[in-house]
């Protein structure tokens, strides 16, 4: 599985830049202080397989863990693991329904390893709470959120069940200013009228990348590049190249700009 990465470690700047990187780290600092959490994090996902035929990540994952936490994942392949990527195999056969809440602290199902992994977060500083929450937007993109809190365990249950409506909308409104506009079915029926290399040089243009560096990626001529990304404007009913990249972004019928390292 592979990440599109977006990271606010401990809630200070991250990896994203400009004005995108201040609105969502004002909103994930506000979110903190109206739950008083220690962490979250946030996964948007498809039931669906994807349209995508370029090089487009399968999940995008926003988080405000440590960096060094996020080096720790990666090497010991805890995605393999974590309870929220299990969330998301999961829902591609039977989700929960949205506004679903779990408490994977008090969870009796979770693996011996999953246990271990909560285990390693708790050791680590992440919290020694983790309430899980299943969103979708109007279109059934979906997602879930994991917050994560630092609560005596005796405070445990009375905690969860006075939470559970504020996380839920939280959960919610995150999730919509992340993916409000994604339409898994409607990128489907888009990306049919557009060639592999349309969404190829549409994806690299989304990153920033030039014409003729787009060319040199895909091992192709400046002008075919140029060509391709005609050709898609036309397909999509947009009058310049920038309008393009926004409606195919839009969409979904290529991901968001790839912002850290897939792992």
């Amino acid at each position: 599985m592979h990440f599109n990465l977006a990271h606010f470690p401990d809630f200070e700047e991250g990896f994203i830049s400009g004005a995108v990187k201040h609105d969502t780290l004002e909103m994930l600092v506000g979110i903190r202080q109206q739950l008083n959490c220690r962490h979250i994090t946030h996964v948007g996902h498809s039931d669906q397989p994807g349209p995508y035929r370029g090089p487009a990540p399968d999940i995008s994952v926003l988080t405000t863990v440590p960096t060094e936490w996020v080096m720790r994942y990666a090497a010991k392949s805890y995605f393999a693991i974590d309870p929220i990527m299990h969330a998301v195999r999961a829902s591609r056969q039977h989700g929960n329904a949205p506004g679903t809440i779990r408490n994977l602290s008090a969870e009796g199902g979770l693996s011996i390893e999953a246990r271990h992994f909560l285990r390693d977060c708790e050791l680590r500083g992440l919290g020694n709470l983790y309430l899980m929450v299943d969103v979708s937007n109007a279109h059934g993109f979906r997602g879930v959120t994991l917050f994560s809190f630092d609560i005596e365990p005796a405070h445990e249950v009375v905690f969860v069940d006075g939470m559970r409506k504020r996380l839920a909308t939280v959960s919610t409104r995150l999730h919509n200013v992340l993916h409000g506009n994604r339409n898994p079915g409607l990128a489907a029926v888009v990306a049919k009228q557009l060639t592999k290399r349309e969404m190829d040089c549409l994806y690299w243009a989304a990153n920033g990348k030039t014409d003729g560096e787009i060319g040199e990626i895909l091992n192709i001529a400046r002008w075919t590049v140029v060509t391709y990304l005609q050709n898609a404007k036309n397909k999509l009913g947009c009058s310049n190249r920038t309008s393009t990249v926004a409606t195919a972004l839009a969409l979904g019928v290529i991901e968001m700009p790839a912002i850290a390292s897939r792992f």
